[in-house]
């Protein structure tokens, strides 16, 4: 016979069902449990107390490597201040050339003239120019700006077209050849010539076979002594210049070549700063 077995709960006799609540813990354990739960939180806050406390050390680490680098800076500033105000007036008694300044030589070669025309458009020209610049006694001169101008006949204000050199640097005793190429009329033009001009400088062509022109140059360069370095102004020029036509052709060349520039110079206030 199969028999089974059923849990079955206390009853009394009048059939209530007792039940039995589980066993109160005693407190020892109950103690136990609580010191293992601040134990962990105890490592807990211990761990991060110690992480705050590197960051804090990082931090004044960086701060203390902040002011040692401006200290430096200070320093070297000032070590570069008092060195200059030491040297400022060595450099006023040195650095001054006791002579004018010599200025270079400068010749135009040759000039060619071609497309030659005026009439109701204004004038239309191109000049071909080859100079040749020279450094007689000057240890080292280096030219910063070179600017061209041609101007009819004599007069600097009836400009007739304008040409730039590129800066270079000339030891003594060297020279250099420039060819510059200036153009009168078109688009791209600088300088504008007033009609009035244009038809003089046709009457010119026609009667004397010939035109007259004049050239100036504005130069700003740096001569280098032995103890010394300053800026220089100089203003060369050249009037007197004169295209001759070839027969039944708008193009010319310079009638008298090689002429040589009557060029102004002065020294010009070098600031230390």
């Amino acid at each position: 016979m199969a028999s089974s077995i059923t849990n079955v709960e206390p009853q009394n006799e009048r059939g209530h069902v007792f039940r039995f609540s589980p066993l109160p813990r005693s407190e020892t354990e109950t103690d136990r449990g609580n010191h293992e739960h601040l134990s962990v939180s105890v490592e807990s806050i211990g761990n991060r107390s110690g992480s705050g406390m590197s960051e804090y050390c990082y931090t004044q680490e960086i701060f203390s490597i902040s002011e040692r680098a401006c200290e430096m800076i200070q320093d070297l500033l000032g070590l570069t201040l008092l060195m200059m105000l030491i040297l400022l007036p060595v450099y006023k008694r040195l650095g001054t050339p006791k002579e004018d300044p010599i200025p270079p030589v400068l010749v135009l070669n040759s000039m060619y003239l071609s497309n030659f025309t005026t009439g109701s458009g204004g004038l239309a020209a191109a000049w071909d120019a080859k100079f040749r610049v020279t450094n007689t006694n000057v240890s080292t001169i280096y030219f910063r700006i070179l600017d061209f101008t041609i101007f009819y006949k004599k007069n600097p204000e009836h400009a007739l077209s304008v040409a730039s050199s590129k800066p270079f640097y000339l030891e003594k005793g060297q020279y250099v050849k420039l060819h510059l190429k200036f153009t009168t009329g078109g688009e791209n033009n600088e300088t504008f010539v007033e009609n009035w001009l244009a038809e003089e400088m046709g009457k010119d062509k026609v009667k004397d076979g010939s035109i007259s022109f004049g050239m100036r140059v504005r130069v700003e360069a740096i001569y280098y002594g032995e103890t010394w370095v300053s800026d220089v102004v100089m203003s060369p020029h050249c009037e007197d210049l004169t295209v001759t036509f070839l027969r039944d052709n708008d193009s010319g060349r310079l009638a008298n070549p090689n002429r040589n520039f009557t060029i102004p110079i002065k020294w010009k206030p070098f600031s230390f700063f």
